[in-house]
């Protein structure tokens, strides 16, 4: 079975998805999405998700992803200006200690 997580694209079974409104007294107008089979084969478990709970979940998902960014981001810049600081000290000690260059006055952009 494939993960339902998010905003479903295709059933397990490999079909495509159907947008429905319901006309339930219990959720009157409500969206949902729904395998394009499942009406033929009720027995089956084929794909069913509400509109509005996949748009959480793809909500969430997305906002999980943009965290994990931001904190590969800060790593990549920790990592540079440690580069940067080495590449610094480095270049003060082949020029024997002449130069009067602070590298603690390199400033990044956050």
């Amino acid at each position: 079975m494939t993960n339902n997580v998010g905003i479903p694209s295709r059933c397990w079974c490999g079909k495509g998805i159907v947008t429905y409104v319901s006309k339930t007294e219990e959720n009157p107008y409500r969206r949902f999405l729904r395998c394009e089979i499942s009406l033929k084969r009720k027995k089956e478990q084929h794909l069913f998700k509400w509109v509005d709970e996949a748009l959480l979940d793809e909500i969430q998902r997305m906002h999980e992803q943009q965290s994990r960014m931001a904190e590969e981001i800060e790593d990549l810049r920790s990592s540079l200006k440690k580069t940067v600081e080495e590449a610094v000290i480095e270049h003060k000690k082949s020029e024997d200690g002449v130069s009067s260059w602070d590298f603690h006055q390199i400033e990044f952009p956050t």
